[in-house]
């Protein structure tokens, strides 16, 4: 099943625009300066194969400062498609968050897939690992407008609805939620050939 599905978000992230591209979001000035290279640069949480992290060390290479470090559980790290300055570690995204004062905690398509209070439960065990000032949560994921949203955001809607029983959020839902869970909204990018969006969280 993690193997499916992280061939799957290596599917749905071919030829599409990558969160870290300057296009989308401003890595380099957001991440990179201010970052202190004694500590994690950034973790991928429940990040799969490593489609994302291993995009990231691909694009940026030695400018990255710290290290990187992928996790999900142990079954699914064993299909891990990343280089040696990738770090597996298996890790349980519902208990506390072992690599403390990472500059970003990132996470693709975890918000989407779960309810509010599971959702929560996630981000309250990242919280207590963050820097206040330095680290950030990064949420990669559907912003759905109010009216008028594209029709693939609607579809997907529906099987998030059908299979997990979880859905797509606007602003003031995502608001609602990480403020649940002591964070806050900095700014939320996107791009306009990407269905997904990029927030920026940190401690509120």
């Amino acid at each position: 099943m993690g193997r499916r599905f992280g061939s799957m978000m290596d599917a749905w992230s071919k030829g599409r625009p990558r969160w870290f591209e300057p296009e989308f979001y401003p890595v380099k000035e957001r991440l990179i300066q201010g970052s202190e290279a004694e500590s994690a640069f950034l973790v991928d949480v429940g990040g799969g194969t490593g489609h994302d992290v291993e995009g990231l060390r691909q694009a940026f290479g030695t400018a990255l400062p710290g290290i990187l470090v992928l996790q999900d559980r142990p079954e699914v790290l064993e299909y891990a498609q990343v280089s040696n300055d990738v770090e597996k570690r298996a890790h349980d995204f519902l208990t506390e968050q072992p690599v403390k004062g990472a500059r970003a905690y990132y996470l693709h398509s975890i918000i989407q897939d779960w309810s509010d209070d599971v959702n929560t439960k996630i981000l309250k065990a990242i919280v207590p690992a963050m820097k206040k000032g330095y680290s950030k949560v990064l949420i990669n994921d559907f912003v759905v407008p109010n009216q008028g949203a594209a029709w693939p955001q609607t579809a997907l809607d529906w099987e998030l609805m059908a299979s997990l029983g979880a859905r797509h959020r606007t602003v003031a839902e995502h608001e609602k939620l990480y403020e649940g869970a002591g964070l806050k909204i900095n700014r939320i990018w996107s791009h306009p050939h990407s269905l997904d969006s990029l927030i920026e969280l940190e401690l509120a």
